[in-house]
């Protein structure tokens, strides 16, 4: 401002500027005082905390889980969680619930929970039982209630890749070596630990064969070890899996991969220098891994991958073929004979007998007395009786019934009648 000796200007702005450089203390007191009156941010309103779909998950779930029943998969349970999940007041509806990260929430819930009675996962994969000829889906429930068949095989083999049992099976690996040979996609399922579990109890020998990757060291290590899913599960498990050693050995040539996802550092420190060489090439912070990876389909022919599963089998010190006990063989080897000479008498019997003949004569003779035009009406009386049953089943049962309860004295004389004749016959020729 200018001095008073020195003013030339307007004298009305001189008079403003006086007044408000006397009235400013008063003017910064009045705001001080007010901003000391305003009620402090936070006593407006106070923040709710976040809630996250995995708490709503488990909020719900116990609900869902009575729901989906007695016996459900993992998916029936989803189906039964999400409606419930959506209709809670703190859902933001602009998200889904999707499997895969239900299926995720799923390990973590029975970590604390314990395991969540009556559900039970998708068959993955198949066992082949070797002499029997008969295959078992990998699922939770059809692994429960298996039976391993006595004195049959002692060793199991896991295989990462299903598309590998026509070579198996062609090579007759599974009966060379008595041994079951189970197939999967990648990664074991629960229910393929779970057998390799039970297995171990009975004292089967347990291998695993896969890729020379980290994916396929990981399933070797997968087979053995704990996990989130199953934390007290714990198997020895002989890996007779493709090494880079032995890929490179034999000039496979390596294919480069990437993944987002670091491997576990058990795993990485599992690894032997040059697995680590050529598997293992971190990409930078948050950038994943590169590397290389070997593929047992590389091996070829598929004879030359058969002779590389024989050779790491008689490495491992796989046992040899299965024969019973020294104290159950005695007992074993009686009931086969007895079983045998069963057969054998059956032979003897047909021959001199002609019991096809014979059989064929009584069926036309007792034809007329089992009145089978009234089978449609014998059918459909058995159906409600059970529901269950196939035609067929109904009837077969029938038919059994008026047989002990009307014809079996009768059809019993005619076979009688029939041996007598043929022996007379024999003593006349």
């Amino acid at each position: 401002m200018a001095k008073k000796k020195d003013f030339t200007g307007d004298p009305g702005g001189l008079i403003g500027d006086a007044i408000f450089n006397a009235i400013k203390p008063l003017y910064k007191e009045a705001k001080r005082r007010e901003r000391s009156y305003r009620a402090p941010r936070q006593a407006y309103y106070a923040p709710e905390p976040k809630v996250f779909m995995k708490d709503i998950v488990f909020r719900v779930l116990p609900r869902a889980i009575a729901n989906a029943g007695a016996l459900f998969s993992a998916r029936d349970l989803y189906y039964a969680t999400r409606p419930l999940a959506y209709a809670h007041s703190d859902w933001d509806d602009d998200k889904e619930l999707t499997y895969k990260y239900f299926d995720g929430l799923l390990t973590e819930y029975q970590e604390t929970n314990g395991r969540i009675e009556g559900m039970w996962r998708d068959p993955r994969g198949n066992l082949h039982e070797p002499h029997t000829g008969e295959t078992v889906a990998l699922g939770t429930l059809e692994v429960l209630e298996y039976d391993f068949p006595s004195y049959t095989f002692d060793k199991i083999l896991y295989v990462e890749k299903e598309g590998e049992w026509p070579k198996l099976k062609a090579a007759k690996l599974a009966e060379r070596y008595d041994m079951g040979i189970a197939l999967g996609k990648g990664y074991p399922a629960e229910a393929v630990r779970a057998l390799f579990e039970r297995a171990e109890g009975g004292d089967y020998q347990l291998f695993v064969f896969h890729d020379a990757d980290l994916d396929g060291y990981n399933i070797a290590r997968v087979m053995s070890e704990a996990t989130r899913r199953m934390p007290d599960y714990s198997v020895e498990v002989v890996d007779i899996g493709l090494t880079v050693e032995d890929a490179l050995e034999m000039g496979l040539a390596p294919e480069p991969f990437y993944r987002k996802k670091r491997p576990s550092y058990d795993l990485i420190r599992s690894l032997s220098d040059v697995a680590k060489e050529w598997l293992y090439h971190p990409a930078g912070v948050g950038k994943g891994v590169r590397g290389n990876r070997f593929e047992l389909n590389a091996i070829l022919p598929d004879t030359r991958r058969i002779e590389y599963i024989e050779r790491k089998l008689e490495e491992k010190g796989a046992r040899g073929k299965v024969i019973p006990p020294e104290d159950k063989l005695p007992e074993l080897a009686a009931e086969k004979y007895r079983d045998m000479v069963a057969e054998w008498v059956s032979e003897s019997l047909d021959e001199l007998l002609d019991t096809g003949r014979m059989k064929a004569k009584l069926a036309k003779e007792f034809e007329e007395r089992f009145k089978l035009q009234g089978s449609r009406t014998w059918i459909e009386t058995e159906f409600g009786r059970d529901d269950v049953k196939s035609w067929r089943a109904a009837l077969k049962d029938t038919l059994d019934r008026a047989y002990e309860a009307k014809h079996k004295p009768d059809l019993k004389a005619a076979v009688q009648e029939y041996i007598r004749s043929s022996a007379d016959k024999d003593e006349g020729a």
